[in-house]
């Protein structure tokens, strides 16, 4: 039998909502991090000559209705109150970020290479291997894919011996470590810096020992990491006091030598809101950090406010630019405005970690922040992604106050989050040498109203990078704390 096919149309009708450019665009904003926004305005003040920084700052609140050219100050009081109520007596200084100059790893490597006695073929060498080092001061890449790269960077072949020759170099350079390709080179690379070892005062039969380990690799290192005594003893066939020091001595190494130069300005957070206490309460500002110092240039906009129509119309481009620039702004205000305000409905759910810390934090979704406020939760998640708040215990992100909740024995809930910091504390106060097993962990939570299976316990353990009991006993018998 035949088989038909019936081809049609069907219509179907359905309701979707469409965002505008405009509303794409201030959703994109209030998404992006303090260094994506500020890339933006970077961007948009090469692009817009209508914008200019406000070099007189456009936030001191005593040029407001100075002059006819417009601030960010001045679009805040769309869907928002005047920023003005955000500038504070608050003490900015205690949040701003200490940053040291210091000189870069490769400038300081190139520094050491440039008073080297090496031929100029070698020093090209080893400034190619600089460049492929990592921020932790290691060796990126294969050296015999390096062999191949350098050849042609060079236009000359170049053999694998002489970019093992020019690797020694560079690892006889400072910081001790530097140019390892893996954890165990560049501890055994510090172990063999006689240097280094004489600073630590180290008999040099542990030093040897220490060697040992390392030069087993990860086999060596892990079988360290997990206190696995009875291997270790096999290995280096001594006594489990020469084990202790050999293990005290590799903590006291640098695992990231390149970390000691590398360190970037971005390492910090520059916090978007700011908590102080006033008149018996917690309460948020803005930053005035943050705040982009943004105005219309006012020659621009006094010049086409005097143009007639026939010269307006003659000049389209830069009405249009004008109006790009007044958007770009008012996009920029209600970022902030909505940033302020998902912060303020954050604190009032969770005041209680504002006063007593991580352990009162309380169970938070998006939903309920999003339903307070009237706004879909896709915004509130743009709003608190990479965004900082300065509080009393610390600067956190913003979508740390979000987290699941536990049930206690009260009918109440916990968070996550405080539930992992009570296991924190019971296992930093345990008795070392008898540590405590996860069901022993639950009896103590239960103790406290907190009810919780063993497998979430190990769950939240792992997650916290704290080893099991054996491993935990293991590694006091080492450090001598049994």
């Amino acid at each position: 039998m035949p088989v038909s096919i019936r081809q049609g149309v069907t219509a179907t009708v359905s309701q979707q909502q469409t965002l505008t450019v405009q509303q794409q665009q201030s959703l994109k904003l209030l998404q992006y991090s303090g260094v994506e926004l500020e890339a933006e305005l970077n961007k948009m003040l090469l692009d817009n000559p209508m914008l200019e920084l406000d070099l007189n700052n456009g936030f001191d609140e005593t040029n407001q209705g100075q002059g006819e050219s417009d601030s960010l100050l001045e679009y805040a009081n769309t869907e928002a109150e005047d920023f003005s109520m955000y500038q504070s007596t608050f003490d900015e200084d205690d949040y701003t970020p200490e940053i040291i100059a210091t000189i870069s790893l490769q400038d300081y490597l190139l520094e050491q290479l440039s008073t080297s006695d090496v031929d100029d073929f070698q020093k090209s060498l080893v400034s190619y291997l600089i460049g492929d080092l990592d921020d932790n001061g290691y060796l990126s890449s294969d050296l015999a894919e390096l062999t191949t790269l350098v050849s042609e960077e060079l236009d000359k072949d170049v053999s694998l011996t002489e970019l093992q020759y020019a690797l020694r170099i560079l690892q006889s350079f400072e910081p001790s470590g530097i140019g390892a390709r893996n954890l165990a080179e560049c501890l055994l690379l510090q172990l063999d810096d006689d240097i280094l070892t004489l600073s630590l005062d180290i008999d040099e039969g542990i030093i040897e020992k220490a060697r040992q380990i390392c030069k087993r690799g990860f086999a060596g290192l892990e079988a360290l990491a997990k206190a696995d005594v009875q291997q270790l003893l096999t290995w280096l066939e001594t006594d489990i006091e020469s084990i202790r020091q050999v293990h005290h001595l590799i903590q006291q190494l640098n695992p990231k030598p390149g970390r000691l130069y590398s360190s970037k300005e971005a390492d910090f957070a520059i916090p978007d809101l700011l908590c102080r206490y006033v008149e018996g309460k917690w309460e948020l500002v803005l930053n005035p950090q943050v705040l982009p110092k943004l105005r219309i240039q006012p020659d621009y906009e006094r010049v086409i406010k005097v143009m007639d129509k026939k010269r307006l119309a003659e000049n389209a481009a830069m009405n249009e630019q004008l109006k790009q620039a007044r958007l770009f702004m008012l996009q920029l205000n209600q970022r902030f405005a909505t940033i302020l305000m998902v912060g303020q409905a954050i604190l009032q759910e969770q005041y209680a970690f504002f006063e007593h810390g991580l352990s009162a934090l309380k169970p938070l979704t998006l939903k309920v922040i999003a339903d307070q406020l009237s706004l879909h939760e896709s915004t509130i998640s743009r709003a608190v992604n990479q965004k900082f708040i300065a509080t009393p215990h610390g600067i956190f992100e913003l979508k740390r106050f979000f987290t699941n909740a536990i049930a206690t024995q009260e009918g109440e809930d916990a968070s996550a989050a405080s539930v992992q910091l009570k296991i924190k504390q019971l296992i930093e106060q345990e008795n070392k040498a008898k540590p405590l097993s996860d069901s022993k962990l639950v009896n103590l939570l239960e103790k406290q109203g907190i009810v919780i299976a063993r497998r979430t316990v190990a769950k939240y353990r792992e997650g916290m990078n704290i080893p099991a009991t054996s491993i935990r006993k293991a590694q006091a018998l080492l450090s001598g704390s049994e």
